[in-house]
Formats: C-alpha cells, sequence, structure tokens
C-alpha cells in the first residue's frame, strides 16, 4: 500500500484552516513590526532608577533626601532598531532636576530628565512616565535614646525577683530630624500573666511615645534594634548564719562561740533553689592570724556568697571580734630555721641568723616560752624550679602545739642550689 502525500494546497480550500493560518501571520507580522520599526514606534525601558541628587553643600549642612514618590520611571526611546533592542535599564539615568538647588527641609515637586549612559547613543529619549516626583527632604539627625522598663509581672513572696535586664539599654535611632523630634521615649513593654517562681527569658519589640503618650511610627526611620532580650532573675530566700575561718591559727588555740563576736551575725540571701539547699551558713573571707594582736583584735571581713547569689541585706562586711583577755605578747630572737617542701634535686642554705618575733598567746605560755620551744619555717612548695639567692616568707612553729602564734610578717634570706651528681 502506497503512502498518500500531504497536498498542501487541498488545505487551503478549508475555511476554518485558512482563517487560523490568516490570524497566526497577522500576529507575526505585526510583532515584526512591531520590534523592527522602533522608529514610528517608540520601545518603553521599564524600572529605570530615579537619582535625586543634593548639592555637596546641602549635604554638609545634614539635609538628605528620605523619601521620593517613585524609585524608578518608564522612559520611551525611539530611533535605530539595532541600538533600541540592546537598551537595558542600566543604559539610561533618569535624574531629578532641581534637586541641586534644595537648600532647606521641605517637600519638592521635581521635574524628571533622562540622560543616556555608555556607548549606545543612537536613539532618541521621547518621554519619562510619571514627568516629576515629590521629593522630601529633611536635616539626617542620630540620637540615642535609654530603653526604658515598661515590663510588668506578678512575684511570690517566697522569692526574690531582680528587675529586667534587657541584652542592650539603650538604641540608636537615626532618620528625618522632623520625625525624631516627635519621640520622647522608647519602652520596652511586655506583661507577664503568671505569679513568677523561677527564672522567665523572652523578647520584645521597642515602643516609640511622642510627649502626649501616643505611639509613633518607625516607618520612617533606622533603629539600631528593633527588639531586645529580656531576663527576669527569680531566685530563692534564705537567711544564713555568718562563720569566720582562720589562717595561721595555732594548732592549739580553741576560740569559743563566746570568745568570737560576729556583727552582723546573719544576713539574707537569694540564690538558685538547689544551692541554698546545701548551704546553712556563710564563710567570712579567712582572717590571717599573723594580723591579730592583743590591741589588734577587732577586723572588717568581706562576707562571700555562694556563685549566683544575691546579697539582700546588702552588708558586705562584717565585723568580727576575737576576745584575747588573759592574752599577753611577748619578743624572742628566734634563731632555728627549717625548710619543708625542697625539691629533691636542690639543697638550700638559709643565711639569715636570727629573727625578733613578737610572739602572742595565753599568759602562761608566753611566760614559759622560749626560743629552744619554736622555729621559723620556710615553705619551698610552689618554687621547685626555683635557684639563686631571695627572701622567703617564715612562718612561726611551736615544738609543743601551743596557742602562741608571730604577730607580723618575716622573712629570711635562703640561697638554693642544684645538687651535685
Amino acid at each position: 500500500m502506497k503512502n498518500k502525500k500531504l497536498d498542501l494546497s487541498v488545505m487551503f480550500y478549508n475555511d476554518r484552516f485558512v482563517l487560523i493560518f490568516s490570524v497566526f501571520t497577522a500576529i507575526v507580522l505585526w510583532f515584526i513590526m512591531a520590534t523592527v520599526n522602533t522608529q514610528e514606534r517608540p520601545r518603553i525601558i521599564y524600572d529605570v532608577p530615579v537619582t535625586v541628587k543634593l548639592s555637596e553643600t546641602s549635604q554638609e549642612q545634614g539635609l538628605k533626601v528620605f523619601e521620593q514618590s517613585v524609585k524608578t520611571a518608564k522612559v520611551s526611546i525611539r530611533g535605530n532598531s539595532i541600538v533600541v533592542n540592546r537598551i537595558k535599564p542600566e543604559n539610561i539615568q533618569v535624574v531629578a532636576t532641581l534637586a541641586s538647588s534644595i537648600t532647606q527641609p521641605g517637600s519638592y515637586p521635581l521635574p524628571l530628565t533622562a540622560q543616556k549612559l555608555g556607548s549606545l547613543a543612537d536613539y532618541e529619549i521621547v518621554s519619562i512616565e510619571p514627568s516629576s516626583i515629590m521629593a522630601n527632604v529633611d536635616v539626617y539627625k542620630e540620637v540615642t535614646f535609654p530603653i526604658q522598663d515598661e515590663v510588668t509581672y506578678k512575684a511570690d513572696p517566697d522569692y526574690f525577683v531582680s528587675a529586667p535586664t534587657f541584652s542592650s539599654d539603650t538604641v540608636v535611632i537615626s532618620g528625618p530630624e522632623k520625625e525624631i523630634a516627635k519621640i520622647k521615649k522608647v519602652s520596652a513593654e511586655y506583661d507577664v500573666k503568671e505569679t513568677l517562681t523561677q527564672s522567665k527569658n523572652f523578647t520584645t519589640d521597642l515602643v516609640l511615645y511622642n510627649a502626649y503618650g501616643e505611639k509613633l511610627s518607625a516607618d520612617k526611620l533606622n533603629m539600631s534594634i528593633q527588639s531586645v532580650d529580656v531576663n527576669i532573675t527569680v531566685l530563692a530566700r534564705k537567711v544564713m548564719k555568718l562563720s569566720p575561718t582562720f589562717t595561721g591559727k595555732p594548732v592549739g588555740l580553741a576560740l569559743s562561740s563566746a570568745a568570737q563576736k560576729i556583727d552582723p551575725e546573719t544576713i539574707e540571701v537569694a540564690g538558685p533553689e538547689d544551692v541554698l539547699a546545701n548551704v546553712n551558713e556563710l564563710s567570712l573571707e579567712a582572717i590571717d592570724f599573723s594580723k591579730l594582736s592583743i590591741s589588734n583584735q577587732n577586723l572588717q571581713v568581706d562576707i562571700t556568697l555562694p556563685p549566683g547569689c544575691k546579697n539582700l541585706s546588702n552588708v558586705y562586711t562584717a565585723s568580727v571580734t576575737l576576745n584575747f583577755s588573759g592574752f599577753k605578747s611577748k619578743k624572742i630572737d628566734v634563731t632555728d630555721f627549717q625548710i619543708k617542701n625542697l625539691a629533691a634535686s636542690k639543697s638550700a642554705q638559709v643565711f639569715t641568723k636570727s629573727l625578733a618575733m613578737t610572739l602572742i598567746g595565753p599568759a602562761k605560755q608566753i611566760d614559759a616560752i622560749t626560743a629552744a620551744d619554736v622555729y621559723a619555717q620556710i615553705d619551698m612548695t610552689g618554687k621547685e624550679s626555683f635557684t639563686g639567692h631571695s627572701e622567703f616568707p617564715v612562718t612561726l612553729v611551736t615544738k609543743s602545739n601551743t596557742s602562741v602564734w608571730a604577730y607580723g610578717e618575716y622573712k629570711a634570706n635562703v640561697s638554693v642550689t642544684e645538687k651535685n651528681g
């Protein structure tokens, strides 16, 4: 069976085919003519940026264009079709004329003109739409405002609730001077619905207000931050006893509670519940016995809190008075020097032969003590790598573990060398 050949001439006897073919041909011819004939039918270039530039003098005075009615324009062009069809928005610059003559704040109508950019210039600019714009000009202003606390909350009386803290205490707002002048305050607002028994964190927007308490729009302004992170710390409360601690206290000295007076005896502390649950008293900063004498029995001692705790009593030092009734002092020339914790590879020689030390203790022990009952100890802990000659602190040691201590600071000259072989 032979294939039949397609006879196109027959199709033109079909009225429907002829109608469709005619419409298609007309559209193609119109498109070609519209594309090619740019001499008579202008081509529209869309989205051409509109430039509004003030004079350098005006800019130096702080003037700035903050708003313009349109940012882009439509430019109609005609001419050589090869050139016209290659033109893009970046090949044309639309400029607001008269902008350079603006010298003070205000709203100005400015006519637009178009300029050719680049080497493609064989065409004509027919029209610009719109033909003019409105430009708002003002002095640029930048002001730093404090962020006011407008956070509301309820606190359980068994807990301490701190004032809200913000991730930033200030905000920098810039924009037209006219708009900046309206701002009276900047607030961080939030209403915590629940009664607080634990710390709370959240983020809230900043709100601008004028002098009449009315909210302001920030649409024409730039803000360094739009919101702040807020933290409200909630801590348990507990009254805690203060307890003194000591360094250099003689081994044989027992201080009864009656011999120690602390003022205040207690303070109120706020802190995490798991921390306070395991602490019933606070140890004061250690008192160095070398600083205590019969005439110096009263000291101001810092109060140290556990990490994460707050002193609700706002008392940061305690007065510690020790009762040294029946004690006396006496000077002794100490001639026995002993070194401890010296590195095994080192040897040491003490060049100081005698130290006049003031000894304090119960009267009976002081009356009976002699130089033979004590020695000056030099501790080399932490100085394992030292070699050479230097002064080192010494502490008094009583051989019979009495209640006697040395008042003041004393040092001895020591030479440390490496052992041979």
